[in-house]
């Protein structure tokens, strides 16, 4: 997609963050534009906000629901006749440690940040298809998605996944001669966002567990850190021109904020220890929990 102009964009979780710049660099690059979030206040104030730019249409989405996102594929093709861009961009991050988080913890992080992926894929997917016109798929997913750091277990495991599936997408809509579709990954690094304020979203249920997580001294030094570094971290206005500028040139891989040396490195050395069967983790660790003590 070299033109954008009159393209329709859906966003999932576009209320705020990377979903809300996506959106305002959806509309900039001349799309009429869709935005779901499962916040209905956030949603009313990001409908508000866009509106003074172009045609929006705000529709109150609980990505991890099968139904909600068909019913946000169908609205959006109602509106506007078509949907061209989905960025499949909900998401959600609490650390915690492998064996205390409950499964309906599990459970919550899996439906927001894998099956939402799932069900875009199945809702918007075989409309695009049906189009004929030039249309794209994108996956936030993150530099988690191909490393793992201690307290990341429902968080890297649902990234790994994603990457995974939207590889998939790519090589079956490729293998089934598919030429309308095209697939990117966005990978990103330390970017400003709202990722680490998940008590936003957390279900009722689960908000005495989240909560707790930052008794445990390692997982609580972790988040200062990650705080620190996402509100020093690449502007999403500026990450989402590069995943623009990345569909543009049909790119499958963008990784903002994360293409450094030291992350590439890390990022290669599990890549090359998984292929090779050699354990990449044990000075990335040591070097991670000498940097926590800082904020101990």
């Amino acid at each position: 997609m070299d033109s954008f102009a009159g393209s329709v964009a859906v966003v999932t979780g576009g209320a705020s963050g990377l979903g809300f710049a996506l959106a305002q660099e959806a509309q900039a690059r001349g799309c009429k534009l869709v935005i779901g979030d499962i916040r209905e206040d956030a949603l009313k104030q990001a409908e508000a906000r866009l509106a003074q730019s172009g045609e929006v249409l705000a529709v109150r989405t609980d990505a991890s629901r099968a139904e909600e996102m068909e019913a946000l594929a169908a609205s959006a093709t109602e509106r506007f006749g078509k949907v061209n861009l989905l960025f499949n961009n909900a998401g959600v991050f609490a650390s915690g440690i492998t064996w205390e988080v409950s499964v309906e913890e599990y459970d919550w992080v899996i439906g927001v940040n894998q099956r939402s992926v799932i069900y875009g894929i199945r809702a918007f997917v075989p409309r695009m298809i049906a189009q004929g016109d030039p249309c794209h798929v994108i996956t936030i997913a993150s530099g988690a998605g191909i490393t793992v750091n201690p307290g990341f277990c429902t968080y890297s495991m649902t990234k790994h996944a994603v990457v995974a599936l939207t590889e998939a997408l790519y090589l079956d809509l490729a293998a089934q001669k598919i030429a309308n579709v095209g697939v990117t990954i966005v990978m990103p690094g330390m970017s400003q966002s709202g990722i680490m304020s998940p008590e936003k979203t957390t279900p009722g249920a689960l908000e005495a567990e989240v909560g707790r997580r930052k008794d445990n001294p390692v997982l609580s030094a972790l988040e200062a850190l990650m705080t620190q570094g996402v509100a020093q971290g690449l502007p999403a206005a500026e990450l989402a021109r590069m995943v623009f500028d990345a569909v543009a040139t049909g790119e499958l891989y963008v990784l903002p904020a994360f293409g450094d040396d030291n992350n590439r490195a890390f990022a290669n050395m599990v890549g090359a220890g998984r292929a090779n069967g050699q354990n990449p983790y044990p000075p990335v660790l040591e070097g991670l929990l000498a940097r926590l003590k800082e904020f101990e």
